[in-house]
């Protein structure tokens, strides 16, 4: 189970090829500060499986065994968060701990919901959204909508172990990548990426301070109908924009943050449901 709705996160987002932060916070009573990095324009691709796809609860520890992605046959899953108790917070287990939040490029004029709390407050906490119809037995997804941002665009997301204040590395190496499902809105833009920091991409690891250039991976073919993502650790890629990592590959050792982020876009509207670490 998610812990109920309590801590804070707030993400401080460096723009690709812009000096301006963006910034964005979760959760309701407590504090913790986040900082986030931006990404440019992936040119790795990801592969989506659109459903059916089989997948049963094993253990009460959020175990699952599934049939996921381009021909990725059985896989154990990890649940990281599937959304379902409705409140902000990542699933308590594992040693994780952490809050979604939301961010953007502070286009004025624009909105995106939920809101960012770059001050902290916890009165603006980031909320499920109820799936009508359902997809399968999952009822809520988290998603971030809006329009009118012209710089890199929005994002929103949540570190995996952030408490007191601290965010700290969470070792995701028994791990092969990341899974999840996702689509858009009606006529939103279908432009996305999903991002993820270590060390090397993370203002707290000491090698970028506001041009931290993710480990990020595109979203290719995501639509208006749900498709399952599964996104090897080894696929990643920066986007080339920011700051060298000083490696070719993520960290899985020391993990900070999982993002998604939509470019500059007239509309936005994405879902992400069912977010979970694979082997």
């Amino acid at each position: 189970m998610n812990l109920a709705l309590c801590g804070l996160a707030v993400a401080a987002f460096a723009a690709c090829g812009d000096d301006s932060d963006g910034s964005g916070g979760a959760g309701g009573g407590g504090t913790s500060t986040t900082t986030s990095s931006g990404s440019g324009s992936p040119s790795a691709t990801s592969t989506g499986s659109t459903e059916p796809s089989t997948s049963s609860t094993t253990t009460a520890a959020s175990t699952t065994s599934a049939t996921t992605g381009a021909g990725g046959g059985p896989q154990t899953l990890e649940m990281i968060d599937d959304m379902e108790d409705e409140d902000n917070a990542i699933e308590a287990a594992g040693g994780r701990l952490g809050y979604w939040y939301t961010f953007n490029d502070k286009t004025e004029g624009a909105t995106q919901n939920p809101p960012p709390d770059p001050e902290g407050t916890g009165e603006t906490p980031f909320t499920m959204t109820a799936l009508e119809p359902a997809r399968g037995q999952s009822k809520y997804a988290a998603r971030s909508w809006g329009e009118g941002f012209t710089g890199w665009g929005i994002g929103f997301g949540f570190d995996l172990k952030s408490e007191d204040g601290d965010k700290t590395p969470y070792d995701a190496s028994a791990y092969t990548g990341i899974t999840f499902w996702a689509k858009v809105g009606p006529g939103a833009s279908t432009t996305a990426s999903v991002l993820i920091t270590d060390p090397g991409t993370d203002t707290v690891g000491g090698v970028c301070t506001d041009e931290c250039d993710a480990w990020q991976k595109s979203l290719a073919g995501i639509s208006e109908e749900w498709q399952q993502f599964t996104i090897p650790f080894a696929d990643l890629k920066q986007g080339g924009w920011g700051t060298p990592a000083g490696t070719t590959q993520i960290d899985a050792t020391k993990l900070y943050s999982i993002q998604f982020q939509v470019g500059m876009a007239e509309s936005f509207d994405i879902y992400i449901d069912d977010l979970a670490f694979y082997n």
